[in-house]
């Protein structure tokens, strides 16, 4: 059974957020040199609105599969990704993350401008 969860933004508008940050890739903390660990766990959720297996995260978000193990365990740990049926799929919890690091993301950015 997947649970259909309500963003408070449209869908299409996070996941245009989520579009434009890949595109600035990343915060811009980084000078754009590398993905952040927030911003893998945010690819990461989003990337499982629906249930995935390992190996179709792994491809999805360009992690090898010993990177994709420690975010997978970290995630689930702490209540963000949960397993159904061997299969990844984002909490409630997971979703609010997404939606609290797209508006962090576009706070430092605006604030950098």
């Amino acid at each position: 059974m997947t649970t259909q969860i309500q963003f408070a933004e449209p869908r299409h508008v996070i996941e245009a957020k989520l579009l434009r940050l890949k595109q600035d890739n990343s915060l811009g903390v980084t000078n754009g040199t590398k993905r952040g660990r927030l911003e893998i766990f945010a690819e990461i959720l989003f990337f499982c609105d629906q249930r995935k297996a390992k190996t179709n995260i792994m491809y999805g978000t360009n992690l090898n599969y010993a990177q994709l193990q420690s975010h997978l365990k970290v995630l689930t740990a702490q209540g963000l990704l949960s397993m159904e049926m061997e299969k990844y799929v984002t909490t409630e919890k997971g979703f609010r993350y997404i939606e609290l690091f797209l508006e962090l993301h576009d706070i430092l950015r605006d604030e950098a401008l």
